[in-house]
């Protein structure tokens, strides 16, 4: 496996529940997880669209008492208004046209275990009082039926909607929206992982790779740090996509930076922005107290892909050599002093001048600068 050749470390949370990411605010998300799961407590999951909810919500169920029963997943957005509750709370027969026969919903299968139900905030509002009484009382109506049914199910709940706004709107019942956060657990978006996301794309690449049975892309220094500087809007969903598109159609190559730009446009990058291989170009548009973070993250980055580099030339994993430190690889800890800014400038600039043979309006375009800002630092640091 990729990760085993590499020794790359997804994590103290990986190998048992198979979740990535060495940011502390999973610490703070395990944490309440591990309270919560063992109790019947109802859990409100919020964060925007494709941070891994139904993820942390099965990670619930799998840590509750609740574990050896099901565990459905319901997208209430994805079914029509006319057919929620049916799909909920199953029918009778005869109850209209085409119910030929009794059908159990989703509540009624989910006896015993748990039903996550995602974007929540898109349930009519008729369909949210009868919610609010199955998590009140345990007990709901067929559609077209006269006898209460009584199930042991506990609800799981997530949206990426503002759902206090929607109360203010009288489109989200105030009653049900407390019943359904006893808990409020907040998924951070990508953005808020940034050291994450070279962790993310390795191990996309991995599951790329095998699920269509072509060589893996290799990605270069600044490929991983234009990804990096991206703004996934999608969040971890987008990403995976991406590395998975970007894998198929470079497949065995080398992924430098324009590659990555091919398919990545770079007018959506995050406020924050970055030339190869990690100087920051506008350093006022900085408000957000990340600055230090994410230069450190980068400069980790590049020295971990050059270690990565390294190995797969000479052909793999060989630990005698202790070429790559499975304890340093990707770690949260930086431990390396962030050299000055100016000096990471002047490797930029001397990498780029080799890269082109000297050409110093290409390097120019590379950096996104004129031909004479160039010359002034090529005075600047003694590189005429």
């Amino acid at each position: 496996m990729f990760e085993k050749q590499l020794n790359i470390n997804y994590g103290k949370y990986y190998k048992d529940y198979g979740i990535i990411g060495q940011s502390e605010t999973l610490d703070k998300i395990f944490s309440i997880v591990k309270k919560v799961a063992p109790t019947q407590i109802s859990v409100l999951i919020t964060g925007e669209s494709g941070t891994g909810k139904e993820v942390i919500s099965n990670l619930i169920h799998k840590l509750s008492n609740r574990k050896n029963r099901k565990f459905i997943a319901i997208n209430c957005g994805a079914i029509p208004e006319g057919l929620i509750e049916n799909e909920l709370f199953g029918h009778e027969k005869g109850s209209y046209t085409s119910a030929s026969g009794q059908s159990k919903g989703y509540f009624e299968q989910a006896d015993g275990g748990t039903i996550f139900l995602d974007e929540v905030g898109e349930l009519p509002i008729q369909s949210q009082v009868k919610l609010l009484r199955v998590l009140e009382t345990g007990e709901f109506f067929r559609v077209g039926g006269t006898k209460p049914i009584s199930v042991d199910v506990r609800v799981v709940a997530a949206t990426n909607k503002n759902l206090s706004k929607m109360i203010e709107e009288k489109s989200f019942r105030e009653d049900l929206y407390f019943r359904l956060k006893a808990v409020n657990l907040r998924l951070p978006s990508l953005r808020e992982r940034v050291k994450d996301i070279p962790l993310f794309v390795y191990k996309f690449v991995e599951d790329s790779s095998y699920k269509h049975s072509i060589p893996p892309v290799f990605i270069e220094n600044d490929a991983m740090i234009e990804i990096v500087a991206h703004n996934w809007k999608g969040n971890i969903r987008e990403l995976k996509n991406f590395v998975d598109m970007l894998n198929v159609m470079e497949a065995g190559k080398r992924v430098f930076r324009n590659d990555v730009l091919k398919y990545l446009p770079i007018d959506e990058r995050s406020n924050f922005q970055f030339s190869y291989p990690v100087h920051v170009k506008n350093e006022t548009e900085f408000d957000d107290g990340n600055t230090s973070l994410i230069f450190k993250t980068l400069l980790e980055i590049k020295s971990d892909i050059s270690d990565i580099k390294m190995i797969l030339s000479r052909g793999g994993f060989d630990s005698s050599k202790d070429i790559l430190n499975p304890t340093k690889l990707l770690t949260t800890t930086f431990v390396e002093e962030v050299p000055e800014r100016a000096e990471t400038e002047k490797e930029e600039i001397e990498i780029l001048l080799k890269k082109y043979n000297g050409n110093r309006r290409k390097a120019a375009q590379d950096m996104n600068i004129s031909e004479r800002t160039l010359y002034r630092k090529l005075q600047k640091y003694g590189l005429n």
